[in-house]
């Protein structure tokens, strides 16, 4: 392989990589973990108001673990498919760390503000991802408009990721899907310029 195939290939490595680690960049905010330790009573509560979720987990008495919320800008199954007409925002994914027979059930209560929700109009709701379909689902939710809160209950501990769903308004001309493939057509372009142009300066070289 001479110099300028190598030089060629190097490129289009670093600019993948660049990509990749820019759009998880953009994607992930923070995350929370918090430790679970069921009481006497079946109940455990827990609020986090670093990332805007609390917890109210039902299960037996004294089982142990951790519950952890990642919060996510932009969507971290770009490929899902969505229900026609609706747009999603605020992406949360909750990984519980337990037995899985020692849990029951998980009221989930998420907060938002109004730029975790810009894009999207109410009346809001809270899909649900589902990975054997590979889309988003709407879950029963409460909505509190005033405290700016959405209330879930979960069932099973299979790390749920959630969005925040409503009517795309007129202001969203791009998705988060449609920059990411935007982003994705840039750099084909850059890497076909920059290899036509090694070749034509091989050429000229000759």
């Amino acid at each position: 392989m001479n110099k300028s195939k190598l030089g060629v290939l190097t490129l289009i490595f670093v600019l993948l990589l660049s990509y990749s680690v820019a759009v998880a960049a953009a994607q992930y905010t923070t995350e929370k973990t918090t430790d679970i330790g069921i009481p006497s009573n079946g109940t455990f509560v827990a609020v986090e108001p670093d990332v805007g979720v609390s917890y109210q987990i039902q299960g037996t008495p004294g089982a142990t673990g951790s519950v952890t919320a990642g919060i996510y800008s932009s969507n971290p199954q770009p490929t899902a498919t969505i229900p026609d007409g609706i747009s999603l925002a605020h992406f949360v994914v909750i990984t519980f760390n337990m037995n899985a027979n020692d849990f029951g059930s998980a009221t989930i209560v998420i907060s938002y503000s109004d730029s975790d929700v810009h894009g999207i109009s109410a009346p809001y709701t809270v899909y649900k991802y589902n990975m054997d379909t590979n889309s988003y689902t709407a879950l029963p939710s409460t909505v509190d408009t005033s405290a700016k809160t959405i209330t879930v209950t979960v069932i099973s501990i299979d790390d749920p990721l959630f969005a925040i769903g409503g009517a795309a308004t007129s202001d969203e001309v791009f998705s988060a899907t449609s920059w990411a493939i935007l982003a994705v057509a840039i750099i084909v372009i850059v890497i076909l310029v920059v290899f036509a142009f090694t070749r034509l300066r091989t050429h000229v070289e000759r």
